[in-house]
């Protein structure tokens, strides 16, 4: 009887992880051999190193590394537009609240951090030569502009200015904001994060103005 009883609580110790939550867990192992090593880390071998796992645990869930690399792509880029949005809906309900701190995590530790660019350097020379990977770049890609068009949309209609094309106002400080990213992590002496923040909310000025698209 003791044995009857105890059995099937020490079996139930031990559980098949679901295939997602395996799945995740190897895409995050992805993320840390890129940071540690660039693109020398993308890699069955080191990536299942990373994980505990045998290599052929990732080729079961993703079929090539790419597919893997791509998948790990996603989770960070999904990540950073999460954290940004967090902060949005943290603010307060007017339009002028909810655009500053999209601006603000934009430029907050997290965003301005050097392993992400090393991350992305990777990233950025897969996606000419994998589909996978170019198809998930241009994800991340129209999502951040969509939120970004809504906030310079809402911003236009409470505040009554006109906007020429607000498609590509939001394509054009998007890319202010990339490039200023990039400098940035080049060249950490180059400006100080709040003065990014500056330079953000002066475009936005202009954007009142009609000095941009």
């Amino acid at each position: 009887m003791t044995t009857a009883k105890t059995g099937p609580k020490t079996r139930a110790r031990f559980r098949r992880e679901a295939p997602e939550e395996r799945r995740r867990q190897l895409g995050e192992a992805a993320l840390r051999c890129i940071v540690k090593h660039g693109n020398a880390g993308v890699s069955v071998r080191q990536i299942a190193a990373e994980a505990g796992v045998t290599q052929g645990l990732i080729t079961h869930h993703f079929g090539e590394i790419n597919e893997l690399v791509a998948y790990a792509f996603d989770i960070m880029s999904e990540g950073i537009l999460q954290s940004i949005v967090k902060a949005v809906e943290e603010a307060e309900p007017t339009p002028k609240a909810r655009l500053d701190a999209f601006i603000a995590a934009s430029f907050s530790p997290i965003m301005m951090d050097r392993d992400v660019l090393g991350v992305w350097v990777v990233f950025w020379s897969l996606i000419l030569h994998s589909p996978r990977m170019s198809a998930s770049q241009r994800q991340e890609y129209g999502d951040y502009v969509g939120t970004v068009q809504g906030l310079l949309g809402d911003l236009s209609r409470e505040e009554g200015f006109a906007v020429a094309d607000l498609r590509l106002a939001a394509v054009s400080f998007t890319a202010l904001m990339d490039g200023l990213w990039l400098a940035w992590c080049l060249n950490p002496d180059a400006f100080r994060p709040e003065e990014g923040v500056r330079l953000c909310n002066n475009w936005i000025e202009g954007l009142r103005r009609g000095a941009h698209a």
